[in-house]
């Protein structure tokens, strides 16, 4: 119970994805949001969403209206033209505090961003590689395990190049799969000019955390070999962890 208001899990996230997409946006540029569903399935539509839409169930929508977190227009057959009400902010306030602390939001915000049914729909293949390797980190800490991670998450982070290569098709590309960081520059090459002098610094970074992060799980992968050091959990999480974070910054830029 939020403020009055009884809200079941994926109810309160679709609730977090409309507020932060409004806040995404400059407030002089707001726009409503668009809800028309269909027999394919139900989209909304707005310039602040990651790709510009989100897959939402109509019954979750309704149930958001009826307790007054939206507010906006009704159209024909279910379509809807929709803000986020003054009590839809407060209770968006309400469920990040209880969250807890700051770092626990972040993994949260992370979580859910992945899960999405965007995020797989997009990269179907990424998400099933990341989501073993979180699944086997919670199940064993032994070598054969923890190198099975650095595989999948290695896996994962090649999916998600060849997707991102299949989608904005650079003209530009080395179709070594293996060559993920090649692949990411040839993308985010293509974008520099799109996404303007101000965030072009961050792509450079984006650049470079990712090929960090490829090491890092290339190291996993080997068992840690060049080292000398045996893997243990604390190196499954972080690359785990790491890998899902470069997924994030990747696609959320490029959105």
């Amino acid at each position: 119970m939020l403020d009055g208001v009884l809200l079941q899990p994926e109810q309160e996230g679709l609730l977090v994805s409309l507020v932060e997409a409004t806040r995404n946006l400059p407030r002089g540029q707001r726009e409503q949001f668009i809800f028309a569903p269909t027999f394919g399935g139900s989209d909304i539509q707005h310039p602040g969403l990651p790709g510009h839409e989100l897959p939402a169930y109509a019954s979750d929508i309704e149930v958001l209206w009826n307790e007054g977190l939206l507010n906006g227009t009704r159209g024909q057959h279910g379509a809807r033209l929709f803000d986020i009400s003054p009590r839809g902010f407060t209770v968006y306030e309400a469920i990040k505090r209880r969250s807890g602390a700051t770092v626990q939001q972040l993994e949260e915000e992370l979580m859910r961003y992945l899960d999405s049914e965007r995020f797989q729909k997009a990269y179907p293949e990424a998400h099933h590689k990341w989501s073993e390797a979180a699944e086997r980190l919670w199940s064993s800490d032994s070598k054969q395990q923890l190198t099975m991670i650095g595989h999948l998450c290695r896996e994962a982070m090649q999916a998600f190049a060849t997707a991102l290569i299949e989608r904005y098709r650079p003209t530009t590309v080395d179709h070594d799969k293996g060559h993920d960081v090649a692949r990411i520059r040839a993308v985010l090459n293509q974008h520099a000019s799109k996404i303007g002098t101000t965030a072009a610094p961050f792509l450079d970074a984006i650049l470079a955390y990712w090929g960090t992060v490829s090491d890092l799980v290339q190291r996993q992968e080997h068992g840690g070999q060049r080292e000398g050091r045996r893997l243990v959990w604390e190196d499954g999480r972080r690359v785990v962890f790491q890998t899902a974070v470069v997924m994030f910054e990747v696609d959320r830029t490029l959105g």
